[in-house]
């Protein structure tokens, strides 16, 4: 194997290591907001059981708004993210898949929820 090989190798698994986690900030920003999307949907119901008898706004539709909220930001900022500044890491793209459809459906919830209760 001559130097131009192993160096093409070496590029090559460089390359693919870079490619899993995001090259710049708003890839990371695209990450953290999904997470906290994703996070609302378990720690704001927790939320609203723990503190419903102390502070009865929790129990209203305060915390579906937030969430909705939320997951709204984190899609927007990671679709965003991937087509528009070309952020192609494999958790850019894992976070689309999970945040986007997550997005989709607290909408039609919330929205539901209220057009229903008019």
């Amino acid at each position: 194997m001559s130097s131009s090989d192993s160096s093409l190798l070496k590029s090559t698994g460089a390359q693919a290591t870079r490619h899993r986690t995001p090259e710049t900030p708003l890839g990371w920003w695209a990450i953290g907001l999904s997470v906290l999307g994703l996070a609302a949907g378990v720690v704001l119901p927790m939320i609203s059981m723990t503190f419903r008898e102390t502070y009865p706004v929790t129990d209203t539709w305060v915390m579906p708004v937030i969430w909705l909220a939320l997951a709204d930001v984190a899609a927007g900022f990671n679709v965003l993210s991937v087509w528009r500044w070309r952020e192609r890491s494999v958790l850019n793209i894992v976070a689309v898949a999970l945040i986007v459809p997550t997005a989709l459906f607290v909408t039609f919830m919330v929205v539901g929820e209220g057009l229903a209760s008019v």
